[in-house]
């Protein structure tokens, strides 16, 4: 059978129907063809199964009767009765040699149901006294033991550490290396998997006789077709040479950062400050210990500050995987919110279609009015309908998920319906609710609570006769907040959408919006993504702030998400009908800001007094090399 790097070969490089013209290329595949030849001439045997078949390349022998070639491409017993089941093939390898395998037992294993796999022995298994070195897994002990046999002397000289034969699927590979002096080093997987962990490393010189490889099955008549065996390999030790990688950053909890390296590493010797730290919050980083049940991950906790949205780059030195290779220097960026209390107003109800036509569906819109992300998952929503009491409470989403500042979220009895009716430029801030809360067509009450204490975040009642007088249909029509800031109980604050809007405009800002008839002051950003690395693509942030009435004066001030003023771009300054002003990811200091959300506050007076607000929000990014 060939080795799996060599079938492909074989195909890449002889069987192409299109062979490749330049020379060099076809050395290339000679050199690559002879080195794989001789991995697989130096190696004793590798069967994976993958012909379909036990008897040939190489040929195993004994109970063949009792074994097939499964669906899978495993070697799989299937016995009745009963039984004791052994097969072996030829193998004459001892020093400086690799064993490995996988092996399932779909039972819990007990002194008369158990699996030996012999490394070395000199006779059949079957023979009550040989000589060999065995891994046996299971037993009245469900371990995994290795054993020395003498003829009928049995020596236990190592037990795998932590790995337990006790569950009703056990999965397991194994990787056994012997060198030259008679050391053996032991490495495992007990999910079945390649991210190998060393289980210890323990001397035996005793030199016994080889002549082949075994399996040998114990089994009770219900255990009969429950051993399965795979990727055997006998051969020159294969050491590992690639160092890990990073390959995700997230968080298992509100305060432990999880780390997901390629394969497992040595956290024997990691502290955290030599191998983390974080590029902008020094301080932020507490304890770190490693997942016991999955050896490739590794959690940090952090100091816990809620309402604290951060983005940050984590660097992560000197780590090495148990071949003691080294992971390069690496920094990996990621964002994340530490959830507090959403509290009164914080969130508010900003549009509602209580009175749908056939084609349309019921919605609520949610706006986010203050500077903070807003988790969705400890709130709900419910309505009153004329004299009933107020119906479930519906939860709004049932995962963590966070609504940004200026941000909208959308509930609806029917997604499919209400983009097909109206303009819904983000679908993905539409969320279908099963159990969609009653509305009355003619009026009722909404609220936004948030649990576990049913505190009141929102409620507005709407009323048929709150939509434009002038309207003559009203059906299919949606009710828009105009301003955030105007409490909801203010009949005045709510209006039809618009005609142009096409009567609604779910997941994204109201026709009628939150400059109303005494705020004249409109501010749009060219992008909502500015990434002053100056290598020319969204280097600058264009601020274009609108009026409709002469004498107006503004300030233009930046701030990070905690609060914190980071830039004043103009102090008290009187604008035109269209200013433009330019941001360029800078601090008062001219120093570019840490990446992450940042609020734009556009603030100021009227002629007259009246005092103008609105914010936007915008995140800082940079490209990471």
């Amino acid at each position: 059978m060939l080795h799996p790097g060599l079938r492909w070969l074989h195909r890449s490089c002889l069987g192409s129907s299109q062979p490749d013209p330049e020379i060099r290329n076809d050395m290339r595949c000679l050199v690559f063809v002879l080195i794989l030849i001789h991995i697989t001439v130096k190696a004793q045997f590798i069967d994976n199964f993958s012909d379909g078949n036990f008897t040939s390349n190489p040929s195993w022998s004994g109970d063949t009767a009792a074994f097939e070639i499964n669906s899978q491409d495993q070697l799989h017993l299937n016995s009745t009765g009963s039984d004791t089941s052994c097969l072996t093939t030829a193998s004459t390898r001892l020093a400086n040699t690799e064993w490995s395998f996988w092996i399932k037992m779909s039972f819990n294993t007990s002194l008369n149901n158990y699996a030996r796999i012999y490394l070395t022995s000199d006779s059949p298994m079957k023979k009550s006294a040989v000589n060999a070195n065995y891994i046996q897994f299971g037993g009245s002990g469900d371990s995994i033991v290795f054993y020395r046999q003498e003829g009928n002397t049995r020596t236990p000289l190592f037990t795998f550490p932590g790995i337990r034969t006790n569950k009703s699927i056990n999965s397991i590979r194994i990787k056994v290396f012997r060198d030259s002096t008679g050391n053996w080093n032991l490495f495992a997987d007990s999910s079945g998997g390649q991210n190998f962990v060393p289980a210890g490393v323990f001397p035996d010189k005793e030199i016994l006789p080889v002549t082949c490889f075994g399996i040998f099955c114990r089994y009770t008549s219900s255990n009969a077709s429950k051993f399965y065996f795979d990727d055997f390999y006998v051969g020159d030790i294969i050491y590992d040479t690639v160092p890990p990688k990073i390959q995700s950053v997230s968080f298992s909890d509100s305060n432990t950062i999880q780390i997901r390296f390629t394969e497992p590493v040595d956290t024997s010797s990691l502290n955290m400050a030599a191998n983390f730290s974080l590029k902008n919050n020094s301080v932020m980083l507490q304890e770190l210990h490693r997942n016991k049940d999955d050896p490739s991950v590794i959690f940090i906790t952090i100091n816990r500050n809620e309402n604290v949205f951060f983005c940050d780059s984590i660097l992560v030195h000197n780590i090495r995987d148990f071949s003691w290779n080294l992971l390069q220097d690496t920094s990996v960026f990621f964002c994340y919110y530490i959830p507090g209390i959403c509290m009164e107003n914080d969130l508010v109800i900003n549009e509602i279609l209580f009175d749908p036509d056939a084609g349309g569906a019921r919605f609520i819109e949610l706006f986010n009015r203050s500077s903070r992300l807003i988790g969705l998952k400890s709130l709900c929503i419910a309505t009153r309908l004329p004299g009933k009491v107020k119906g479930p409470l519906i939860p709004i989403s049932g995962e963590d998920r966070f609504l940004s500042p200026s941000d909208y979220f959308v509930l609806t009895s029917d997604s499919l319906k209400l983009c097909s009716k109206y303009f819904v430029p983000y679908p993905g801030k539409v969320r279908e609710v099963s159990k969609f809360p009653s509305m009355d067509p003619d009026s009722g009450e909404v609220f936004l609570f948030r649990v576990p204490d049913t505190t009141v975040i929102d409620r507005m009642s709407y009323n048929k006769s709150m939509h434009l007088s002038y309207l003559v249909i009203t059906k299919g029509v949606s009710l828009e907040r105009l301003n955030p800031d105007i409490p909801s109980g203010y009949s005045s604050n709510w209006q039809s959408a618009s005609e142009t809007s096409g009567y609604a405009t779910p997941s994204y800002e109201n026709s009628h919006h939150y400059f109303n008839s005494e705020n004249n002051l409109d501010v749009d950003l060219d992008n909502s993504i500015i990434s002053p690395d100056n290598d020319g693509k969204k280097d600058l942030l264009l601020i274009r702030v609108n009026t409709s009435k002469p004498g107006i004066m503004v300030s233009l001030r930046i701030y990070d998400i905690r609060g914190k003023l980071i830039r004043i771009l103009t102090d008290r300054s009187f604008i035109g009908d269209h200013s433009l002003f330019v941001w360029d990811g800078t601090n008062d200091n001219r120093q570019i800001v840490p990446m992450g959300y940042y609020l734009i506050l556009v603030d100021g007076n009227d002629a007259n007094g009246n005092r103008l607000k609105v914010k936007k929000t915008v995140v800082v990014a940079y490209t990471l090399n």
